[in-house]
């Protein structure tokens, strides 16, 4: 009975669990399809180079260390503070508006890329919304300072890009006030600035009112003014106590993951009533920043360290990582923005949970008087340790660090795997995407740049290429054989076909490797890598194997462009002792071969030393009668759309035996692919094929279980 109740609660768990993921996947697709969360994410990723060298700065003028704060204003005269001051003012003073122009300009490319814009509109929604925060800020009147465009300003900026880049394209999208003049429709960006005319009055004056509209009722700038207001009349009143704690702690994690700053809504009640450390109190600023917000907002430093100990990605490990350094020093802006945290329901629940958790158990540490009582300030930038030792005067500071840190990271890391398999989610999608891009490619012929692309696809591109790139170096590559027959059945040898698992997409169509390594450099480190393990194949299998075989390897045209390529073959021909007339050179069809002096004279002598050259994917194009033309090709393997459909489609049986009675005339072999039936075979021997290679014998298998498949045959 009880076996059959844990069991319940247990099936019980495990679907109340795939519910609330099931819910927050919904979510967050939800967010990964709206134009003003996706603009917001691209944004605020745009502006991690400011926050780095920002925070790296702040870092450096404030690191706690008395000897260190001792002599660095001695330093140059005191210029070393300046440098550090002036980059960290140059970064943060004008962060609202960074993000603004990055988060309008993405919000722009956005709409461009959806066919409801032109260019010219992502630079005049740009201009209309640095305006509008401009006048908004005030900068109009004599008090204005530019710290109202700083880092504290975030939200407003955001709502005033959302707003401004929504209402233009509205405008747009219905027509209104769009201005026709003979000849305008010849010069478009013209004809769109000067629509954009009313756009702007309109979207400008609307912020305007709103400026004057908080002066005249509110008496206040701006609307985190009256948050800040209304907050703290609500706690004007207030004790010191868990419960406030926790009241706090809610707010400002709140604010903070909707993009306002909270520390700042709440700096009059912090300053107020929890700056000053007393006695008998638990509750101070500094408690909050030793023991509950550790790495930041959020309690962002477990997030980090869960990452780095249990993250499977290397693109999430490499932001932890890059974060690892500011958020030590509680600045969380990198990882926030750029994971990101900050509008991720993903992360919403373990955002807010953590500091509460934190703030329990350290508020019970020191009540129960495991921990001493916080008894010095302690400055919000001192790494997590050291501050805990020095805001108590006790190692039991540090070790209740520790121990929040334990749990927050274990809170953390089912919402970690569950992003990372939200991630993964939709990489698998995107994969798909783009290998059909590609595939579209291959049937038009009409190849461009897949990593220099600049939506989705662009992105996935890029993000497979640096894993190709880890691949690549960790050797994580692989290859497969496949066996090829003659007409009598006999194994002559197999194809070496290069293979790639990525840890969450799975298998990656192998034309789609080739293309990545190409566009980023790396097709020399694959082919050294291919050269070497095939060469290491053949003279396995020759130790295996008495009879004559070969194995045949893909190159492209820029392998033969490449200096080093002889020389990679002959090493590797000489370093496993095998005979050059065991290893086959493909060439596809596609790769159309440019005959130089230079490429000729490569392929005689390596035709001299023994390889023999093959055409792959051989149709009946230009370039493939250019090919039987040069003498330098002695195997023609048929292009798969021809064998494919041999057994249904006249014209391919005309085809096909019109490029076997040419090649015997021109003394080549023929070589058909994607055989997979007898009666294929059968009707592909008949028109004279004298190689067959597919599933009817095998699919592409390991190099043990492909010498096992040899001897049988």
């Amino acid at each position: 009975m009880n076996q059959h109740t844990g069991g319940a609660k247990a099936e019980a768990s495990g679907k109340n669990e795939n519910i609330v993921k099931s819910r927050l996947f919904k979510v967050s697709d939800y967010f990964d399809e709206n134009n003003a969360f996706v603009a917001v994410r691209q944004g605020m990723i745009m502006t991690i180079p400011l926050l780095v060298v920002g925070s790296m700065a702040l870092m450096l003028k404030s690191l706690p260390v008395p000897a260190y704060q001792e002599i660095l204003p001695k330093l140059l005269d005191g210029r070393l503070v300046e440098i550090f001051s002036f980059i960290q003012s140059a970064a943060f003073s004008l962060l609202a508006v960074a993000i603004a122009l990055a988060t309008s300009f993405c919000y722009g490319k956005i709409k461009v890329k959806d066919e409801k814009a032109d260019s010219g509109d992502c630079v005049i929604v740009m201009l209309i919304t640095i305006a509008s925060l401009a006048g908004y800020s005030g900068i109009q009147y004599d008090d204005f300072s530019v710290t109202k465009l700083g880092n504290t300003n975030i939200f407003a900026a955001l709502a005033i890009t959302l707003f401004t880049g929504w209402f233009y394209f509205k405008i747009k999208e219905k027509g209104f006030f769009k201005i026709r003049q003979r000849g305008m429709e010849a010069d478009s960006l013209y004809s769109d600035a000067v629509s954009g005319i009313m756009s702007a009055l309109l979207i400008v004056g609307i912020f305007a009112v709103i400026r004057q509209l908080l002066e005249l009722i509110f008496h206040v700038e701006s609307i985190q003014e009256l948050l800040e207001i209304g907050v703290n009349s609500l706690f004007k009143q207030i004790g010191n106590g868990l419960g406030i704690a926790l009241i706090l702690l809610l707010l400002i994690h709140g604010m903070w993951f909707v993009g306002i700053h909270g520390n700042n809504v709440l700096e009059t009640i912090m300053q107020q009533n929890f700056v000053v450390i007393s006695a008998g109190t638990i509750y101070s600023k500094t408690f909050q920043d030793v023991f509950v917000i550790m790495g930041g907002t959020g309690s962002i430093l477990c997030l980090v360290i869960a990452i780095l100990l249990f993250s499977k990605k290397s693109g999430v490990r490499n932001i932890a990582k890059l974060s690892l350094p500011t958020v030590i020093f509680n600045i969380s802006e990198i990882i926030s923005f750029g994971l990101p945290v900050i509008l991720n329901p993903i992360f919403f629940i373990p955002y807010m949970l953590v500091p509460v958790v934190n703030c329990v158990i350290a508020y019970g540490a020191i009540s129960f008087g495991l921990v001493p009582h916080v008894v010095r300030t302690v400055e919000w930038t001192s790494p997590v340790f050291l501050s805990g030792y020095q805001a108590t005067g006790s190692i039991a500071g540090s070790i209740l660090q520790a121990v929040c840190l334990c749990v927050g990271v274990i809170i953390y890391l089912p919402f970690l795997r569950m992003f990372e398999e939200r991630d993964g989610i939709r990489l698998i999608k995107n994969v798909k995407e783009l290998v059909s891009e590609l595939q579209r490619q291959e049937e038009s012929k009409n190849f461009t740049s897949l990593t220099a692309r600049s939506d989705s696809i662009g992105n996935v591109a890029r993000v497979l290429a640096a894993d190709l790139k880890e691949a690549v170096k960790n050797k994580k590559l692989f290859l497969l054989y496949q066996p090829q027959v003659d007409r009598e059945g006999k194994c002559i040898g197999g194809e070496a076909m290069l293979r790639w698992k990525h840890p969450i997409a799975g298998a990656i169509y192998p034309p789609l490797i080739i293309r990545l390594a190409k566009e980023e450099n790396m097709l020399r480190d694959i082919e050294e890598y291919l050269f070497d393990e095939s060469a290491c194949a053949i003279s396995k299998i020759g130790k295996e194997i008495d009879r004559k075989f070969k194995i045949s390897v893909n190159i492209t045209n820029a392998s033969l462009a490449w200096e080093g390529f002889e020389s990679c073959m002959a090493d590797r021909i000489e370093k496993y002792h095998i005979q050059p007339e065991k290893l086959w050179l493909e060439v596809t069809e596609q790769e159309a071969l440019v005959f130089s002096d230079e490429i000729v004279d490569k392929i005689c002598r390596i035709r001299e030393r023994g390889h023999k050259f093959l055409i792959d994917d051989f149709g009946m194009g230009h370039t493939s009668l250019v090919y039987l033309q040069t003498n330098y090709f002695e195997i023609v393997k048929l292009d798969g759309s021809l064998t494919r459909d041999v057994l249904i489609n006249n014209r391919n049986n005309d085809i096909i035996e019109s490029i076997v009675n040419l090649g015997k005339s021109l003394n080549f072999q023929t070589v058909a692919e994607y055989v997979e039936t007898r009666e294929q075979r059968d009707k592909l021997a008949e028109l004279g094929c004298d190689i067959f290679q597919g599933y009817l014998y095998s699919k592409p298998i390991e190099l043990n279980e492909f010498i096992k498949w040899m001897k049988e045959h």
